[in-house]
């Protein structure tokens, strides 16, 4: 699999759109559990126009997770997108070492 088309967007984050449901069910809402559905999803709408304006540029975003401290602190402000509390480093996919590679695989697993 080639890095550089990867997306860390799930594929079907988009069929369970949260925003409809106070139309819906406007008596029996949970509130917290809705605005906790609403974060998640626009999380998600988020990341998806950053990916895409990454990958226009030839970029592929890196989560924090899969980077060295050290290394990241390198790249700087300059290549740091950070979306709520979670950050993310543009990198180019010839740039990314044996174990980044590995640590993103094992990351696109887990979403």
């Amino acid at each position: 699999m080639d890095v550089s088309n990867i997306t860390l967007i799930p594929k079907d984050y988009k069929d369970k759109d949260p925003r409809t449901l106070p139309y819906l069910y406007p008596e029996t809402l949970n509130v917290v559990a809705y605005a906790k559905k609403v974060q998640v999803f626009s999380f998600f709408q988020t990341l998806e126009v950053a990916e895409d304006l990454a990958k226009r540029q030839g970029f592929i975003l890196l989560p924090w997770s899969c980077i060295h401290w050290q290394r990241a602190k390198q790249f700087g402000v300059d290549r740091k997108i950070k979306i709520g509390r979670k950050s993310f480093f543009l990198m180019k996919p010839n740039e990314l070492t044996k174990g980044e590679e590995r640590k993103l695989y094992q990351y696109l697993e887990t979403i």
